[in-house]
């Protein structure tokens, strides 16, 4: 790797211990708990609603009970999940890029660079890439995600790299550093594929060379990229219940959540329920009285 490389680590490393508390309280708030009282107030469309408090409050409640150390509470296993990603798709997408792979010579439109068959072969690579770099952070998220559920139920299983390997392998054997891994490949692989498709329709049929919203081009795939982020985040909430459902804290078990025997059941439960987008706001959260609460 280069020098290049290994900025954009230390770069994501630090962002990734910067926005931490607010990571931390969105996975509590994507496993259910919800501490704090929810009161009568207006939304973003001014019309009255319960709510609960946003993420700061949350935050601070964090601040209030474990103290600032503890907002920090899941960091080093986070560290070593996003690291482990950047390098792993680093590494997997240098070598793809030096397959050679066996193309269709018959482009029917090579005269332009927009209108073009959709890259499948660029789309592939990356989602191989991307999808190695979750399985090999997989079992660093799911400690991190098992040590911020501690929280709940303030438990002291996972307080380290060591004892939380030795606590999932000793539970759930190999099988649980994977915990939750389905659903994040599942968003991975559906969020790639959607935002290059939608961004290659765009591109050629609506911000077309005739057109004076060409340069808009180079912001197509950031907003397509929100669009996917939408659709699929029901997928991420599920991940984040799969990796604690069933665990000895307090947060994967009754009255918190269900057992569930799987991440599809999960899913389901979760749309059922109206809690498939929790977390996904950080300050219009509205609160509903048949979502499990931890607290």
């Amino acid at each position: 790797m280069n020098n290049l490389d290994w900025n954009s680590i230390a770069v994501g490393v630090g962002m990734t211990v910067v926005a931490h508390p607010f990571t931390y309280a969105k996975v509590l708030v994507q496993l259910g708990h919800e501490p704090l009282a929810p009161v009568m107030r207006r939304n973003m469309f001014f019309r009255k609603q319960l709510q609960y408090p946003s993420v700061f409050a949350y935050i601070k409640h964090i601040n209030t009970t474990d103290g600032y150390v503890g907002l920090y509470r899941g960091l080093l296993p986070r560290i070593f999940a996003n690291a482990s990603t950047s390098i792993t798709y680093s590494l997997v997408g240098t070598v793809s890029c030096k397959i050679k792979l066996v193309n269709n010579k018959h482009d029917l439109c090579s005269n332009n660079r927009y209108k073009c068959d959709f890259p499948i072969s660029q789309t592939t690579r990356e989602m191989a890439a991307r999808c190695s770099a979750i399985i090999i952070s997989q079992p660093f998220h799911v400690i991190a995600i098992r040590t911020m559920a501690e929280f709940v139920g303030h438990e002291t299983i996972y307080t380290n790299i060591f004892t939380s390997t030795a606590e999932i392998y000793r539970e759930d054997g190999i099988l649980g550093f994977f915990a939750g891994i389905m659903p994040r490949l599942a968003s991975e692989v559906i969020t790639i594929w959607l935002c290059n498709l939608l961004a290659h329709t765009v591109n050629t049929y609506v911000l077309t060379d005739t057109t004076d919203l060409k340069d808009l081009r180079q912001y197509t795939h950031l907003v397509v990229g929100y669009v996917a982020q939408i659709i699929t985040y029901p997928l991420s909430v599920t991940s984040t219940v799969m990796a604690a459902s069933g665990t000895r804290l307090r947060a994967g078990n009754p009255p918190c959540m269900p057992v569930y025997r799987g991440w599809l059941e999960c899913l389901k439960d979760l749309h059922k329920t109206g809690a498939s987008n929790r977390g996904s706001s950080m300050f219009f959260r509205k609160a509903a009285a048949h979502l499990y609460s931890a607290s």
